[in-house]
């Protein structure tokens, strides 16, 4: 297994916001940093509840606020809900790795197994992050260019913030713009980094129960009847059977923590896909249009990748009776068949992700890019009228 590169976003993601992934405890952990930036979100939502009251006839303005408002909540609530669970997630972790070396150490070929899941949780996930790194330094240049753009067209200086928002006090002046500005900075970048940190977690569970069923799976296919020892047959056959048991157990537990999150996610992303495609089809192809089209993306990025990781799951454990009926079963011994014949009906009923009352896979993911584009097109046909 290659344990440099185990977790290895998801430790780097919760060291932006001060957060030791390897202890279950905070004694490890930067507080100033996390209180700082949680500080920063919680706060900020004021100016953009204000800004959502002072702009009500502004359709377009409330989008944007709007949208921005429920990144913030969301990031906030899923960096409180990880605290919250904070000791079982890490322990988690630990005892997957553990389970990881004892597969390897038994069937070697699990490695290879365990390595492919584990890039492939590592590429999804510094994916995920660059994305949303593109997103915030396009934030952060946006004011930049409106400021040089207004000072050109017209040849007077208006200071612009990163985001929307209202405030008690005029941020034209020098002295008040930069602590404005830099707290919207971290603002942004604490809601990016929770975000970030939490999302990439259940990417990495997800990928891990996946190698932990397929091990399970090819387990099962390289079982060698033993017509002499049907007892050691059977003991080897419910080796096998415990690993599945296992994942099943870590599954199961994973879908019960991460409910909240996956329900909150799907239903913020489908707010904010109404509200950011309105943003889309008013102003592109101006500067602010690109920005949102930007965050656009960021949103159907993490409801593919929520989708992708419940699909993952499901199918990862459906295929373990797929692997059961491809294995030597015929030659088994009675006992060992009747094991394997209680496992595939176990494993017709799959492992899900879910969100209370749905279920997060790619025809959920299909149904809101459809239902998306549909309110794109249709935004687009009336501006163009």
């Amino acid at each position: 297994m290659e344990e440099k590169h185990f977790m290895r976003a998801q430790v780097l993601a919760f060291r932006l916001i001060g957060v030791d992934l390897w202890n279950a405890t905070s004694t490890t952990d930067r507080w100033h940093i996390l209180l700082l930036l949680i500080s920063a979100s919680t706060t900020f939502v004021g100016p953009l509840c204000l800004a959502i009251r002072y702009n009500l006839n502004d359709m377009g303005m409330i989008s944007d606020i709007i949208a921005s408002a429920i990144a913030v909540i969301l990031g906030i609530i899923k960096c409180i809900l990880f605290l919250y669970h904070r000791k079982q997630f890490v322990q988690l972790i630990y005892r997957i790795r553990g389970i990881f070396k004892k597969e390897i150490e038994i069937c070697p070929e699990a490695a290879t197994i365990v390595d492919a899941e584990i890039r492939s949780d590592q590429l999804l996930s510094f994916t995920y992050m660059r994305w949303f790194n593109t997103f915030v330094i396009l934030s952060l240049i946006k004011p930049i260019v409106i400021m040089v753009m207004t000072r050109l067209r017209t040849g007077l200086v208006h200071l612009e913030l990163p985001y929307s928002g209202a405030y008690p006090w005029s941020y034209q002046s020098v002295l008040a713009y930069i602590p404005t500005c830099i707290w919207n900075v971290l603002a942004g970048y604490g809601t990016m980094c929770m975000t970030v940190a939490m999302d990439t977690l259940l990417f990495a569970f997800s990928f891990q129960v996946c190698a932990l069923f397929k091990i399970a799976q090819h387990r099962i296919r390289q079982l060698v009847p033993q017509t002499d020892a049907p007892q050691q047959e059977l003991r080897e056959m419910k080796q096998v059977l415990h690993l599945h048991q296992t994942a099943l157990m870590i599954a199961t537990q994973l879908g019960n923590d991460l409910r909240p999150i996956v329900l909150m996610q799907f239903f913020t992303n489908v707010l904010q896909l109404s509200f950011v495609t309105y943003q889309v089809a008013n102003l592109f192809p101006s500067p602010d249009g690109i920005s949102f089209m930007f965050f656009l993306g960021s949103v159907l990025i993490a409801v593919f990748i929520y989708s992708h990781c419940g699909e993952n799951i499901q199918q990862a454990s459906e295929d373990f009776a797929t692997a059961a009926y491809d294995s030597n079963w015929v030659d088994f011994a009675p006992a060992t068949r009747h094991a394997l014949i209680l496992s595939i009906r176990r494993a017709q009923l799959p492992c899900q992700l879910d969100g209370y009352f749905f279920k997060p896979n790619m025809a959920t993911f299909s149904a809101v890019v459809r239902s998306a584009m549909s309110y794109l097109m249709m935004l687009r046909s009336f501006m163009d009228q």
